[in-house]
């Protein structure tokens, strides 16, 4: 299947990447980015230049964790470039549409000073089919009605509710303020449904983590 894929949107199999620590993101998803040091500008630049317009997130591993061979998690996700604009104090303000999530095999610093990485999309070939959709979508939005309410986050219901419950949890994923090893694991699971059990059990743990907070105060 991504083969097929491959050919017709020629997939390459190089891209440049955006290490990014705490944001993940997902396939048919929108991500918004600041973009300001040199490096990453001619990163953009060489991007914009190519009909794919592609570059991947990654999230770059904490320190202690820098155990093997990589300095990045071995997941993340290529986005194509729709929106692109330059400001007056030369930034690029850019929107990512994610496309498919990707094996990183290897990676190195270029010539100019930002990271390039040989991947593989065969494990995440389903993300160019998604047909899955979210089985339980109003009892995880009751539980993400708690979290807000017991981490005191002020969210806009309104536009969450506008959230496809195809990938309700993917963008619940991204907006929430997760741990980086939560989002994480959530990006490496494969299908929805796993997915939507795991930020179940992780909404509910820290749910559990506030009441019992507050019992300890009285």
């Amino acid at each position: 299947m991504v083969d097929n894929f491959k050919k017709e949107i020629k997939l390459p199999d190089i891209i440049p990447i955006f290490p990014l620590k705490g944001v993940v993101m997902f396939p048919d998803t929108y991500l918004p980015l600041n973009i300001f040091e040199p490096r990453y500008l001619k990163m953009i630049d060489q991007a914009i230049s190519n009909k794919n317009r592609l570059i991947g997130m990654i999230q770059p591993k904490n320190s202690n964790e820098s155990d093997d061979k990589f300095s990045f998690y071995r997941v993340g996700c290529a986005g194509k470039i729709i929106k692109f604009e330059e400001t007056d104090d030369n930034r690029y303000l850019i929107t990512l549409k994610g496309l498919s999530r990707f094996s990183l095999i290897s990676e190195k610093t270029n010539d100019n000073n930002f990271r390039e990485a040989n991947i593989n999309w065969e494990d995440f070939s389903n993300d160019f089919n998604i047909n899955e959709k979210s089985s339980n979508f109003s009892t995880l939005k009751t539980t993400l009605k708690k979290y807000f309410k017991s981490k005191k986050i002020k969210a806009n219901m309104e536009a969450i509710d506008t959230f496809n419950d195809y990938n309700f949890v993917d963008q619940i994923t991204m907006i929430c303020p997760l741990a980086n090893n939560e989002k994480q694991l959530l990006l490496e699971t494969t299908s929805i449904s796993k997915r939507e059990k795991l930020l179940q059990t992780i909404l509910d743990s820290y749910i559990s983590e506030e009441h019992i907070s507050d019992i300890s105060k009285h």
